[in-house]
């Protein structure tokens, strides 16, 4: 299954080898089990967290004891910035197939801030990111219906997992990730399908031409 990160460049990719490198010294690893609790909703241990590998879902449960899925991030990946604030967490965090932790209690990140201001750098551009995705997705729900909401996730994850021409996922995920029915996404992809845009699969979602899907999102205001 493919990462649901909205195409945000991970922490680690803004950052050289050796700061990388002083990070792993002084952080922590800890291994989870597929579906295992990583965080849950309310913890306020101070630290900054990085996946090491393997995938972590971030969501809520609701009412009826659903998990309501925000986002999946990957290697390289970091959050508990609201940690690091004395606050809690806002989200339930679990692993998504084998996954390792890097993390780093509040007092180590600041040593190595000192040390390294590169990472406070590289933390600021990674969460401007988040935020103008965040905005923009507030934006599109609230200015696009369901089918082109789900055009533009689809044409942001294309070609960066599992395949090179789609998206690996479940309509479930998607639905999850729009805030919508699974029933309003099957309507929205069989409407995608028939404009000739994606061609739907087990556990994934095929793009035969992203341009073409490009085109269509800018008529639709979308893009």
């Amino acid at each position: 299954m493919d990462l649901l990160d909205f195409g945000l460049k991970p922490l680690s990719a803004y950052l050289p080898k050796s700061v990388l490198d002083a990070v792993r010294r002084r952080s922590r690893r800890r291994s989870f089990k597929d579906h295992q609790a990583v965080h849950r909703r309310g913890d306020d241990e101070a630290r900054l967290c990085i996946v090491a590998q393997g995938m972590v879902r971030f969501g809520r449960f609701q009412h009826d004891g659903s998990f309501k899925l925000l986002a999946m991030l990957g290697p390289g990946a970091h959050y508990g910035d609201v940690a690091l604030q004395r606050q809690t967490f806002t989200q339930n965090v679990y692993a998504h197939g084998r996954t390792e932790i890097d993390v780093i209690e509040a007092a180590a990140l600041e040593t190595i801030v000192l040390d390294h201001p590169e990472l406070a750098i590289a933390l600021w551009r990674c969460n401007t990111a988040r935020l103008n995705a965040v905005l923009e997705l507030y934006d599109d729900a609230r200015t696009l219906n369901v089918t082109a909401r789900l055009a533009k996730v689809i044409y942001v994850h294309t070609g960066r997992g599992e395949l090179p021409d789609g998206v690996a996922c479940l309509q479930r995920d998607l639905a999850e990730l729009l805030g919508v029915s699974k029933v309003a996404v099957g309507k929205a992809m069989r409407d995608l399908e028939k404009a000739g845009l994606i061609q739907s699969g087990y556990r994934q979602i095929i793009v035969p031409n992203k341009s073409k899907l490009k085109v269509w999102l800018r008529k639709s205001g979308a893009a």
